[in-house]
């Protein structure tokens, strides 16, 4: 689970977004839905200065339902849902 910090960065197309920044601008799904978006980010380089790619899960929170919890996996073949239950 990742916690909304302002000095932590995600990047997305090119840009760098803190946490609640990325949740303002991606596409979320209507309803009632459990999953509300899914985003693929990076996180930085490794010693290589290959990308370090993760996934974050934007899901409702089932206390508050108006809030969101962001969830982070780092294996991006694995479905949401299932990322979800790990």
């Amino acid at each position: 689970m990742l916690k909304s910090m302002h000095r932590v960065y995600y990047t997305c197309e090119g840009e760098k977004f803190t946490l609640s920044q990325l949740y303002k601008v991606i596409r979320k799904k209507r309803g009632r839905a459990k999953i509300l978006a899914s985003v693929v980010v990076s996180l930085g380089s490794d010693e290589q200065n290959n990308d370090i790619q993760a996934r974050i899960i934007f899901v409702r929170d089932r206390n508050r339902s108006k809030q969101w919890l962001a969830l982070l996996s780092t294996d991006l073949v694995v479905p949401d849902q299932e990322a979800m239950t790990h």
